[in-house]
Protein backbone atom coordinates (compact mmCIF):
# COMPACT_ATOMS: atom_id res chain seq x y z
CA UNK A 1 0.00 0.00 0.00
CA UNK A 2 2.77 2.39 0.94
CA UNK A 3 4.54 1.64 -2.38
CA UNK A 4 1.37 2.51 -4.29
CA UNK A 5 0.97 5.79 -2.39
CA UNK A 6 4.59 6.73 -3.06
CA UNK A 7 4.17 5.87 -6.75
CA UNK A 8 1.05 8.04 -7.06
CA UNK A 9 2.84 10.89 -5.24
CA UNK A 10 5.83 10.59 -7.59
CA UNK A 11 3.56 10.71 -10.64
CA UNK A 12 1.77 13.80 -9.31
CA UNK A 13 5.05 15.57 -8.60
CA UNK A 14 6.39 14.67 -12.05
CA UNK A 15 3.19 15.95 -13.67
CA UNK A 16 3.46 19.25 -11.80
CA UNK A 17 7.07 19.67 -12.95
CA UNK A 18 6.15 18.98 -16.58
CA UNK A 19 3.22 21.41 -16.40
CA UNK A 20 5.44 24.07 -14.82
CA UNK A 21 7.99 23.67 -17.59
CA UNK A 22 5.34 24.21 -20.29
CA UNK A 23 5.08 27.95 -19.51
CA UNK A 24 8.00 29.65 -21.26
CA UNK A 25 6.99 33.22 -20.44
CA UNK A 26 4.11 34.84 -18.59
CA UNK A 27 3.28 38.33 -17.33
CA UNK A 28 0.49 40.72 -16.46
CA UNK A 29 0.79 44.25 -17.84
CA UNK A 30 -0.44 45.78 -14.57
CA UNK A 31 2.05 48.09 -12.78
CA UNK A 32 5.08 46.26 -11.35
CA UNK A 33 3.88 42.96 -12.86
CA UNK A 34 6.08 43.05 -15.97
CA UNK A 35 9.64 44.08 -16.79
CA UNK A 36 10.27 46.39 -19.74
CA UNK A 37 13.90 45.20 -19.67
CA UNK A 38 12.71 41.81 -20.99
CA UNK A 39 11.30 43.47 -24.10
CA UNK A 40 12.76 45.34 -27.07
CA UNK A 41 10.88 48.23 -28.69
CA UNK A 42 10.96 47.73 -32.48
CA UNK A 43 9.78 50.34 -34.98
CA UNK A 44 8.11 49.82 -38.34
CA UNK A 45 10.17 50.51 -41.48
CA UNK A 46 7.10 52.32 -42.86
CA UNK A 47 7.33 55.29 -40.47
CA UNK A 48 10.03 57.20 -38.54
CA UNK A 49 7.99 57.06 -35.31
CA UNK A 50 9.50 54.78 -32.63
CA UNK A 51 6.49 54.46 -30.32
CA UNK A 52 5.98 54.28 -26.57
CA UNK A 53 3.76 52.58 -24.01
CA UNK A 54 1.67 54.27 -21.35
CA UNK A 55 1.20 52.36 -18.10
CA UNK A 56 -2.39 52.14 -16.91
CA UNK A 57 -3.85 50.64 -13.72
CA UNK A 58 -4.30 47.13 -15.14
CA UNK A 59 -2.78 47.25 -18.64
CA UNK A 60 -0.52 49.11 -21.06
CA UNK A 61 -1.71 51.16 -24.03
CA UNK A 62 0.03 52.79 -26.95
CA UNK A 63 0.89 56.47 -26.80
CA UNK A 64 -1.26 58.27 -29.37
CA UNK A 65 -1.47 61.82 -30.76
CA UNK A 66 -3.95 63.59 -28.49
CA UNK A 67 -5.24 65.86 -31.27
CA UNK A 68 -5.98 63.06 -33.76
CA UNK A 69 -9.50 61.80 -34.41
CA UNK A 70 -10.29 58.07 -34.33
CA UNK A 71 -10.57 58.06 -38.11
CA UNK A 72 -7.26 59.90 -38.58
CA UNK A 73 -5.45 57.35 -36.39
CA UNK A 74 -6.40 54.49 -38.71
CA UNK A 75 -5.57 56.47 -41.87
CA UNK A 76 -3.28 59.45 -42.38
CA UNK A 77 -1.94 59.51 -38.80
CA UNK A 78 -1.64 55.75 -38.30
CA UNK A 79 2.14 56.00 -38.14
CA UNK A 80 1.90 58.11 -34.97
CA UNK A 81 0.02 55.33 -33.15
CA UNK A 82 2.39 52.45 -33.91
CA UNK A 83 4.08 50.94 -30.86
CA UNK A 84 5.58 47.45 -30.93
CA UNK A 85 7.86 45.29 -28.82
CA UNK A 86 9.39 41.82 -28.92
CA UNK A 87 10.56 39.60 -26.11
CA UNK A 88 14.37 39.60 -26.19
CA UNK A 89 14.42 35.82 -25.76
CA UNK A 90 14.03 33.77 -28.94
CA UNK A 91 11.66 30.79 -29.13
CA UNK A 92 11.56 27.72 -31.34
CA UNK A 93 9.37 24.82 -32.37
CA UNK A 94 5.75 24.38 -31.31
CA UNK A 95 4.44 27.25 -29.18
CA UNK A 96 1.11 28.47 -27.88
CA UNK A 97 0.82 32.28 -27.49
CA UNK A 98 -2.04 34.09 -25.80
CA UNK A 99 -2.72 37.73 -24.99
CA UNK A 100 -5.73 39.58 -23.61
CA UNK A 101 -6.34 42.81 -25.51
CA UNK A 102 -8.91 45.41 -26.52
CA UNK A 103 -9.24 48.27 -28.98
CA UNK A 104 -11.18 51.52 -29.38
CA UNK A 105 -13.19 52.34 -32.49
CA UNK A 106 -12.14 49.73 -35.11
CA UNK A 107 -8.57 48.39 -34.83
CA UNK A 108 -5.92 46.92 -34.41
CA UNK A 109 -4.01 45.14 -31.59
CA UNK A 110 -1.92 42.22 -32.81
CA UNK A 111 0.64 39.54 -32.02
CA UNK A 112 3.97 39.37 -33.86
CA UNK A 113 6.18 36.49 -34.99
CA UNK A 114 9.55 37.66 -36.31
CA UNK A 115 12.51 35.48 -37.35
CA UNK A 116 14.82 38.51 -37.27
CA UNK A 117 14.81 42.27 -37.00
CA UNK A 118 17.24 44.85 -38.31
CA UNK A 119 18.15 48.48 -37.62
CA UNK A 120 17.32 51.74 -39.32
CA UNK A 121 19.86 54.39 -40.33
CA UNK A 122 19.91 55.72 -36.76
CA UNK A 123 20.53 52.30 -35.24
CA UNK A 124 17.00 51.87 -33.91
CA UNK A 125 15.68 48.26 -34.01
CA UNK A 126 13.37 47.93 -36.99
CA UNK A 127 11.24 45.11 -38.43
CA UNK A 128 12.25 43.10 -41.44
CA UNK A 129 10.32 39.91 -42.23
CA UNK A 130 7.57 39.25 -39.71
CA UNK A 131 4.03 37.96 -39.29
CA UNK A 132 1.17 39.92 -37.75
CA UNK A 133 -1.91 38.23 -36.29
CA UNK A 134 -4.43 41.07 -36.08
CA UNK A 135 -7.68 41.58 -34.16
CA UNK A 136 -10.04 44.25 -35.49
CA UNK A 137 -13.76 44.99 -35.60
CA UNK A 138 -14.48 42.87 -38.67
CA UNK A 139 -12.40 39.79 -37.93
CA UNK A 140 -8.89 38.37 -37.71
CA UNK A 141 -6.12 38.78 -40.28
CA UNK A 142 -2.69 37.23 -40.72
CA UNK A 143 -0.28 39.49 -42.58
CA UNK A 144 3.12 38.34 -43.85
CA UNK A 145 5.53 41.29 -44.02
CA UNK A 146 8.76 40.92 -45.96
CA UNK A 147 11.62 43.23 -46.82
CA UNK A 148 13.18 43.40 -50.30
CA UNK A 149 15.92 45.80 -51.46
CA UNK A 150 15.31 48.05 -48.49
CA UNK A 151 11.58 48.31 -49.15
CA UNK A 152 8.84 46.80 -46.92
CA UNK A 153 6.09 44.76 -48.55
CA UNK A 154 3.18 42.81 -47.10
CA UNK A 155 0.42 40.44 -48.13
CA UNK A 156 -2.61 38.96 -46.42
CA UNK A 157 -1.78 35.29 -45.78
CA UNK A 158 -5.03 34.24 -44.07
CA UNK A 159 -8.19 35.75 -42.60
CA UNK A 160 -11.51 35.12 -40.89
CA UNK A 161 -14.52 37.41 -40.96
CA UNK A 162 -16.25 37.96 -37.61
CA UNK A 163 -17.60 40.75 -35.42
CA UNK A 164 -15.50 42.07 -32.55
CA UNK A 165 -16.62 44.98 -30.43
CA UNK A 166 -14.60 48.02 -29.33
CA UNK A 167 -13.64 48.43 -25.65
CA UNK A 168 -14.27 44.75 -24.96
CA UNK A 169 -11.53 42.40 -23.73
CA UNK A 170 -10.65 39.48 -26.01
CA UNK A 171 -8.01 36.79 -25.58
CA UNK A 172 -6.21 36.18 -28.86
CA UNK A 173 -4.54 32.76 -29.05
CA UNK A 174 -1.99 31.71 -31.68
CA UNK A 175 -0.57 28.20 -31.93
CA UNK A 176 2.39 27.37 -34.16
CA UNK A 177 2.94 23.69 -34.90
CA UNK A 178 5.46 22.08 -37.19
CA UNK A 179 3.54 19.15 -38.73
CA UNK A 180 4.16 16.71 -41.58
CA UNK A 181 1.89 18.67 -43.96
CA UNK A 182 3.91 21.78 -43.14
CA UNK A 183 4.24 24.58 -40.58
CA UNK A 184 0.75 25.36 -39.28
CA UNK A 185 -0.67 28.44 -37.57
CA UNK A 186 -3.98 28.15 -35.69
CA UNK A 187 -5.70 31.32 -34.50
CA UNK A 188 -8.51 31.45 -31.92
CA UNK A 189 -10.49 34.30 -30.38
CA UNK A 190 -13.86 34.46 -28.62
CA UNK A 191 -14.76 30.87 -29.55
CA UNK A 192 -13.84 31.31 -33.22
CA UNK A 193 -10.95 29.35 -34.74
CA UNK A 194 -9.23 29.05 -38.11
CA UNK A 195 -5.85 27.87 -39.32
CA UNK A 196 -3.59 27.62 -42.34
CA UNK A 197 -0.34 26.01 -43.47
CA UNK A 198 2.54 28.30 -44.39
CA UNK A 199 5.96 26.99 -45.45
CA UNK A 200 7.52 30.39 -44.72
CA UNK A 201 6.85 30.23 -40.96
CA UNK A 202 10.24 30.29 -39.20
CA UNK A 203 11.33 27.55 -36.78
CA UNK A 204 13.22 30.03 -34.58
CA UNK A 205 11.64 33.41 -33.88
CA UNK A 206 10.92 36.34 -31.62
CA UNK A 207 7.41 36.84 -30.23
CA UNK A 208 5.78 40.15 -29.38
CA UNK A 209 2.85 42.50 -29.76
CA UNK A 210 1.92 45.67 -31.61
CA UNK A 211 -0.60 48.45 -31.09
CA UNK A 212 -1.62 50.51 -34.10
CA UNK A 213 -4.37 52.40 -35.92
CA UNK A 214 -6.07 53.59 -32.74
CA UNK A 215 -6.04 53.08 -28.99
CA UNK A 216 -5.05 49.49 -28.11
CA UNK A 217 -4.76 47.89 -24.67
CA UNK A 218 -2.84 44.80 -23.54
CA UNK A 219 -3.59 43.11 -20.22
CA UNK A 220 -1.45 39.95 -20.11
CA UNK A 221 0.85 37.78 -22.21
CA UNK A 222 1.77 34.10 -22.12
CA UNK A 223 3.91 31.72 -24.17
CA UNK A 224 3.62 27.98 -23.59
CA UNK A 225 5.46 25.04 -25.12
Amino acid sequence: MRTKILLVFAILVATEVVNAEEVLYQCSFAPDKWKSSEWQIVKSPRWPYIGAWEQQKDHISNKIPKDATAHEMLSKRAGETYTSMLLKEKFSGNVDISCTMSFDYRMAPLLVIAPIYGKDAKGQPEYREHFEIVLYNKGLNVWHHYYTNGIPHWRKAAFMKAEFKPKQKYTLNVKINFTKPGPMMTISCDGKTFGYIDDTLPQVFYIGLTACEGVNRFYDFKVKK
